[in-house]
């Protein structure tokens, strides 16, 4: 893989220079009007890119960051039906902004490839449904309301509706005293997507076969050596893309890093896991796929059941939602001492108010966007029944860490992975 396997947590954090892409320099802030995502900190605005062509996009639609062509182009075909459109080359056509209406055929596939989502096209059904309730919501908030900083929150958040800029379906279940996705909201969820992307992107594998070959893990030392660090060094890239973590103290990040993250490597797998294929891979990537069965070799049939239960049901309870893990991904990590592996010498955070604090921001940022899209019940019983399973989670990262710990010589691993693990290579000096 294309990374610097001898830097350890501490050096990461360390090193400003490491996984920067010139191309990335200056990495622009998410931020809607005047806005910004960060509270103490400015910077420029970002430019999201449409997953299917490259264009300029402005937030999601049908569950996917894309342009208002591609938007456009995929309501009127996504409904067709199958073997409508004919590719006239060799079934994959290149698509991009200049492109992308050479073949329908082509661009289409792309669309349902990169995620979107034909079943959120509103009928005409839902679309009259829609327009009453934003006219009944109207009504209702006219200026004899007597919050009239409530009310224009409101006619703002149903103005975004309206423009159908923003999302393409809403649950119009919600009651009215919900508190509402605001642009701050919908801006951090944009940033995570964002960083999730960029941290896959600067990642990528090389030395092993792509997919869709299949790559065979047989002992505990290749787990940990190729999928295990592999998504340890994309998620550390992806917490060092999220704005506030870089108001987080230095030491606290290793802190956090080091004693949490093999837990957001198993929450991680929700994230690659195909229940029907029981296989792992990383979405839109040319990553070789990894057999769940693999694990019965390594860690016994056991844990093998433990960890494919457990994630088929967080899929299942987040409502096969990817944006919902990606913040889960940010939640686990930021709850100090998670992991539980040594707590009574786990160091204390330096600044544990600033963590405290940017945990809530995510945390109610998530719940507002469940109760957007899946209404108050479904939200409910989403938070509830997921943290039982993240305490599973919690309990599979320590009987993978005790394995290795009586399984592996430290010395065969990285200094990152070693850390992660919290193990002490003997051979090298102190």
């Amino acid at each position: 893989m294309a990374i610097d396997s001898e830097n350890d947590i501490s050096d990461i954090f360390l090193d400003d220079n490491f996984l920067k892409d010139s191309s990335l320099n200056g990495d622009p802030l998410y931020e809607i009007g005047n806005s910004p995502i960060k509270p103490t900190i400015k910077r420029p605005k970002p430019t999201l890119n449409c997953v299917v062509c490259g264009d300029h996009a402005f937030g999601y639609n049908f569950d996917a960051i894309s342009c208002e062509s591609c938007k456009a182009f995929f309501r009127r075909n996504a409904l067709r039906p199958p073997g409508d459109l004919k590719c006239r080359g060799n079934g994959h056509c290149e698509v991009n902004v200049e492109k992308r209406k050479r073949c329908k055929k082509c661009r289409l596939d792309k669309c349902f490839r990169m995620g979107m989502r034909k079943e959120w096209i509103l009928t005409e059904h839902d679309k009259q449904k829609k327009k009453n309730k934003v006219e009944q919501n109207r009504r209702q908030r006219q200026p004899h309301v007597n919050v009239p900083g409530r009310r224009r929150r409101c006619i703002k958040y149903w103005k975004t509706l309206e423009n159908d800029s923003v999302v393409d379906k809403i649950d119009l279940s919600i009651p009215d005293d919900i508190p509402l996705m605001t642009e701050l909201d919908w801006a951090r969820i944009h940033q995570v997507q964002h960083a999730y992307n960029q941290a896959t992107a600067l990642n990528k594998v090389i030395g092993v076969p792509l997919y869709p070959a299949t790559q065979p893990i047989h002992s505990p030392l290749e787990l940990i050596r190729i999928p295990t660090y592999l998504a340890s060094i994309r998620l550390i890239t992806f917490m060092k893309k999220i704005p506030e973590f870089d108001l987080f103290d230095s030491e606290d990040r290793v802190t956090l890093v080091k004693h949490n993250l093999l837990a957001v490597v198993f929450m991680h797998a929700v994230l690659l896991y195909n229940p029907l294929a029981d296989t792992y891979h990383e979405h839109n990537t040319e990553d070789p796929i990894f057999q769940g069965k693999d694990w019965i070799e390594i860690l016994g049939e056991e844990f093998y059941h433990q960890l494919t239960n457990v994630t088929t049901k967080l899929i299942t309870i987040f409502q096969y939602d990817r944006v919902i893990v990606k913040v889960f991904l940010l939640l686990i990590l930021f709850t100090k001492g998670f992991c539980g592996y040594d707590i009574i010498h786990e160091p204390s955070l330096r600044n544990h108010l600033i963590v405290f604090d940017t945990q809530n921001l995510y945390l109610e940022s998530l719940y507002k966007y469940c109760l957007h899209h899946y209404g108050l019940v479904k939200t409910v019983t989403l938070f509830t029944r997921s943290l039982n399973e993240i305490f599973v989670i919690q309990r599979l990262a320590v009987h993978l860490k005790d394995f290795v710990h009586n399984h592996i010589d430290a010395s065969q691993l990285s200094p990152l992975m070693q850390s992660v693990l919290q193990l002490t290579d003997s051979n090298s000096s102190v």
